[in-house]
């Protein structure tokens, strides 16, 4: 797993726009097999419901970025960063959110601002990435 990140690190990638930190968080966790999620206790996932009232799954490409964006009342709740390696990912996650109709919430920041993609395309964008990586 990726090492702690420097605090410029973090800054720098929170300046970057929605697209870009989407862009980032493909190729980091196609890279590394890993992806970030928030979880209370054993294993409650964070869910939440945006502005347009859908259900948004938070997910981030390294363990501080989930602990830095975190919102405050998931940090309240006693969320902490959990990793998923993109095999159980690929196989019981995306078909768990596609089938509740949950959207990926893809890096996200403190402002609550990311952007929520279906889990087909995340799943997709991601197999592409790192098919790409073998060429």
């Amino acid at each position: 797993m990726a090492n702690d990140m420097h605090e410029k690190q973090i800054e720098n990638l929170l300046k970057l726009s929605a697209q870009e930190r989407l862009d980032y968080f493909v190729r980091h966790c196609a890279d590394f097999e890993i992806v970030w999620r928030l979880v209370i206790g054993e294993d409650n996932w964070v869910i939440f419901k945006d502005h347009e009232g859908d259900e948004v799954f938070p997910l981030w490409p390294h363990k501080d970025l989930a602990e830095v964006c975190c919102f405050d009342e998931h940090k309240q709740m006693g969320a902490k960063p959990q990793a998923i390696t993109l095999t159980p990912f690929f196989e019981k996650c995306v078909p768990d959110m596609q089938s509740r109709n949950i959207y990926f919430g893809v890096f996200y920041d403190k402002g609550r601002k990311g952007l929520a993609v279906t889990p087909e395309e995340l799943k997709r964008a991601l197999q592409d990435e790192i098919e790409s990586n073998w060429l």
